[in-house]
């Protein structure tokens, strides 16, 4: 009887503490903000709706098939490996 009181008073008491109003720092999240504000190179790029003329189009589309048929299969070079084990075998 008395295991079970113990065990009341205890729930209770910490379920009181839980309960108990919380205060943030006035400026808690001023570091997150500054750093993601010094992130942004430009801060106003996306009102510029000019499109991009220094880039030429048959260019662009080898850069693009290049960079997609990575992602087909992996290099078959790539696939054994050379490490060894340190130990010398005759």
């Amino acid at each position: 009887m008395i295991r079970l009181m113990l065990i009341l008073t205890a729930t209770t008491g910490l379920a009181i503490g839980a309960c108990a109003p919380t205060t943030i720092s006035p400026n808690w999240g001023t570091a997150y903000q500054q750093m993601r504000a010094g992130q942004i190179l430009n801060p106003t790029a996306g009102e510029d709706l000019a499109s991009v003329e220094e880039q030429d189009g048959k260019a662009n589309v080898t850069a693009m098939e290049t960079y997609r048929k990575t992602f087909e299969k992996p290099n078959a070079e790539f696939s054994s490996s050379i490490v060894s084990s340190g130990v010398k075998t005759k």
